[in-house]
């Protein structure tokens, strides 16, 4: 149930919060002459930093320049954003099977097989796209530094010139986009062996319940010395025949045909009883 919350949740919080980002920088350059000139540039998603540009005085006269931002980082951004989306219109699909599909979920298994595959995929999607987010982010905040742009600028190399930054670009919500990316991921990892449970094929690795003291008391099994495994194992199977005291009776398992076994009727050493052949697995 906290999966089918709050993973929708966590995904729109991912994406949206990259996805929507836009920052500013804003610098002020006052040239020797007493000229001045307000500089705005933007950047936001994917990050195409190099497709970034703006003009800027050369406090010579009216002249100006074109500069450029540095670096793409378009990939890894737009890589975290694909898998928010996916995971979050999964998991609305998800509800809506759970929900009002659970017979059809159910039907030969195949449900939760599938469900326990996407949430392993998700998982290690998620692991991989929020580190390498994290590592962009950081390259985005060197690209876009205020200093590294102020170097970019003739005016502002020139000592007799003064240039000032106004606006510096917020990176609150891209910070929490990395977070919400890592939190995503414990909320699909933490949720495999929820999904794998569903499938039941943890089931099959348990071993044959023993039989309580009752039960062994209402039957009797001896076997002769040559009936044991040579390797000493002597493990019997949860199916087999046994003597039973109270109706005198004597059941046998149900077995294919095969080379047959010599078991002995219980007795004293010397004395040799009727012989019994049952069929060997």
């Amino acid at each position: 149930m906290c999966m089918v919350i709050f993973a929708p949740l966590f995904a729109v919080l991912a994406f949206a919060t990259c996805g929507g980002y836009s920052g500013q920088i804003m610098v002020k350059v006052e040239c020797l002459n007493k000229t001045q000139s307000n500089i705005s540039l933007s950047f936001n998603y994917p990050f195409r930093l190099q497709q970034v540009h703006f003009s800027a005085p050369l406090c010579e006269g009216t002249r100006k320049e074109t500069l450029f931002l540095e670096g793409d980082y378009a990939s890894s951004a737009q890589f975290f954003v694909t898998v928010s989306v996916l995971a979050f219109l999964y998991s609305l699909l998800a509800t809506v099977v759970y929900f009002f599909y659970q017979n059809k979920y159910r039907e030969k298994n195949r449900g939760p097989i599938v469900d326990f595959l996407v949430t392993l995929a998700f998982s290690s999607l998620w692991l991989v796209s929020s580190i390498a987010w994290a590592k962009t982010l950081s390259g985005v905040k060197t690209a876009t530094d205020v200093h590294q742009i102020l170097l970019l600028m003739s005016a502002c190399r020139a000592q007799e010139n003064l240039c000032e930054v106004l606006q510096e670009p917020i990176w609150t919500n891209l910070n929490m986009s990395a977070a919400f990316g890592f939190l995503n991921f414990f909320l699909w990892a933490g949720n495999i062996w929820f999904a794998y449970k569903e499938t039941g094929l943890h089931k099959s690795f348990q071993r044959c319940p023993s039989r309580t003291p009752s039960e062994k008391h209402g039957s009797f099994r001896q076997y002769s010395q040559t009936s044991f495994d040579q390797s000493g194992s002597g493990q019997a199977l949860c199916n087999q025949g046994s003597f039973d005291l109270s109706s005198g009776g004597f059941s046998l398992p149900q077995t294919n045909l095969g080379q047959p076994m010599l078991y002995r009727q219980v007795g004293s050493p010397t004395s040799r009883g009727p012989l019994i052949f049952v069929n060997e697995m």
